[in-house]
Formats: structure tokens, C-alpha cells, sequence
């Protein structure tokens, strides 16, 4: 699992340099912004029921997953925020800014799985 969060950190990360260095815009349509206001109702609610499954059976994998599913919570936010803030104010850098915290986030998050936390 901590591999798994380190791929995601190094994704993230390179597609926001990408995006930064490429000049980007972000793109939106209905179905992508319902999706992830959908996700972010629906995805905590997993985390928690992985989380509970993980600790009833003492699952350190379980618990990375639950931990996992966090990190694509604060994804669809954040990709929400940027294409918000995009809409409103033409801030396109702001999504792979916020991709940057989150892959931060992903590495702590690696870094706990691999020494079993």
C-alpha cells in the first residue's frame, strides 16, 4: 500500500508541473462536477467503513486503504475548488497547486504504511 501512495504522490505532482509548466486550462463539464461532488458525500462514508473494518480486524492493509480512500476525498475536492476558482476568478494554476498539498499528503500517508502505522 505505501507504494501505491508514493505512485499516486509522483502523479500527482508531475501532472501539476505539467499543467503549470504547459500553461493548461482546466476542463469542466456537468458530469465531471457531478461525479466529484457525488465523491465527496460518497467517498468519506467508505473511508470510515474501511477504517472500522480495518480496526475490528486489526488490518494494517484495510487501514492503508481507508486511508487511501482520504486521499481521493481531498482529490475531488480539491479538484472541485480549482475548477471553481477557475470559473470564477480564471485561476488555472490553483488545481495543481492543490494537487501539490495532496501529493505532500499522499507521501506522509506512504510513509506511515511502510513503517506499518
Amino acid at each position: 500500500m505505501a507504494i501505491t501512495f508514493f505512485v499516486l504522490a509522483a502523479y500527482v505532482t508531475f501532472e501539476g508541473i505539467r499543467s503549470l509548466v504547459g500553461g493548461e486550462e482546466p476542463d469542466t463539464s456537468v458530469v465531471a462536477l457531478v461525479l466529484l461532488a457525488a465523491s465527496i458525500v460518497v467517498m468519506p462514508l467508505l473511508a470510515r467503513a474501511k477504517r472500522y473494518v480495518g480496526e475490528r480486524l486489526r488490518d494494517p492493509l484495510i487501514l492503508a486503504d481507508a486511508a487511501e480512500t482520504r486521499i481521493c476525498v481531498l482529490l475531488s475536492i480539491s479538484t472541485l475548488l480549482g475548477l471553481g476558482l477557475y470559473a470564477v476568478v480564471g485561476w488555472p494554476w490553483f488545481d495543481p497547486v492543490a494537487g501539490f498539498v495532496i501529493a505532500a499528503f499522499a507521501v506522509h500517508e506512504g510513509r506511515e504504511a511502510w513503517v506499518g502505522q
